[in-house]
């Protein structure tokens, strides 16, 4: 979407309709229209499933088995409607063609998307009693979806990701990042108390607290690119909404090395770059590579001691990511890049960064 500034000229705007635009901008073919809705656009639904068991193991803890689904219809992807179909002619001769000769872009949000949901969880939780309580649960799950679009890499907003060709939109269908295949959660807390009449003993043998939390977890699915290649022959690495398109896959080969590091996350010779205006995107699926999973175990200790009705002292440490596990963030995805599959960035979300200890007191009266 080309801009400029309007300007007042004897009292009045110097470009008004039918003439809206500069000269060096009113040339056919290279405006851009963001964003239009499609004037018959029906409301996207989600159908939900869920079946579960649950089971009292007596000592206030119980175990929860679940199975939960959903699939997503009508969900919204961004199109280009000026999009030349695929093409073995190069963009150049296909643009002879192109459905919107007058327009560079026409981006347009559809109902062109879907998902399908599964997940499995087992979960066992046990109420506070004689001091203690945790929460374990694990969970498996696979989210398919094409609404994130080409090269999903956040949660889409209200007109869904942009998608690779408008006329074939499931060949963007694949994992989606986010959601992990494999996910641990645990969280305990326990407490030292006396109950003996003596207030010395009191004093020292309760007022102890020991709280922790563990969270592994698999990698996010993402999505190699072939960086300045067209094999579609549709210009989609410069389009208003577009970029580097997918690489193909090379059937047979590991997509990992034997002795994976952050030098080598992926086995180089397992994607490859497509050839100019082939008549199709890259073959290989979006999340197509799973990348560094995520190891956090985080503690508190604290001790308090109480003088009699009114005050409270409390002092104690806590640490995140207690053993300093490093967490790698995602590998470059780009063909061709020099730092291709290569890690050299840190995660730093559910403390999942560098070991960080604090220290902290309080008084309370």
């Amino acid at each position: 979407m080309a801009g400029f500034t309007n300007s007042i000229s004897n009292g009045g705007a110097q470009y008004t309709f039918p003439y809206p635009f500069p000269a060096n901008l009113a040339q056919p073919g290279t405006q851009d229209f963001l964003v239009a809705f499609n004037p018959h656009y029906k409301d996207p639904y989600v159908q939900q499933w869920n079946f579960t068991i649950e089971r009292d193991l007596g000592f206030q803890t119980g175990v929860r088995i679940s199975y939960d689904g959903s699939h997503g219809t009508n969900l919204s992807s961004t199109e280009d409607l000026a999009q030349v179909p695929a093409n073995t002619v190069g963009f150049a001769k296909a643009l002879q063609n192109a459905p919107y000769p007058l327009w560079d872009g026409i981006i347009s949000a559809e109902n062109g998307a879907r998902s399908n949901y599964h997940a499995f969880t087992i979960s066992v939780n046990k109420r506070m009693s004689k001091g203690l309580q945790f929460l374990f649960s694990y969970n498996h799950a696979k989210n398919l979806s094409n609404a994130g679009g080409w090269n999903p890499t956040s949660f889409v907003g209200e007109a869904g990701g942009q998608i690779s060709d408008r006329y074939h939109p499931n060949i963007d269908y694949g994992r989606v990042p986010f959601t992990r295949d494999n996910r641990v959660i645990a969280n305990f807390l326990y407490e030292i108390s006396s109950h003996s009449s003596n207030r010395f003993v009191n004093q020292l043998a309760a007022g102890r607290e020991v709280a922790g939390r563990m969270m592994f977890q698999t990698g996010p699915h993402l999505t190699v690119l072939a960086p300045g290649t067209d094999p579609s022959g549709t210009n989609f690495v410069n389009s208003v909404n577009g970029g580097d398109p997918r690489a193909d896959i090379v059937p047979g080969v590991p997509l990992y090395p034997t002795n994976r590091s952050i030098n080598q996350w992926m086995n180089p010779a397992a994607f490859a770059a497509p050839p100019n205006n082939i008549g199709r995107f890259g073959n290989s699926p979006v999340g197509s590579v799973v990348g560094p999973g995520t190891q956090v175990v985080s503690l508190s200790i604290y001790r308090s001691f109480k003088f009699e009705d009114r005050y409270s002292f409390r002092i104690g440490a806590s640490a995140a990511n207690l053993f300093n596990h490093p967490n790698y963030g995602v590998p470059d995805l780009g063909i061709g890049n020099a730092a291709y599959g290569t890690i050299r960035s840190m995660q730093s979300a559910e403390d999942s960064g560098p070991r960080a200890i604090q220290f902290g007191s309080r008084f309370t009266f």
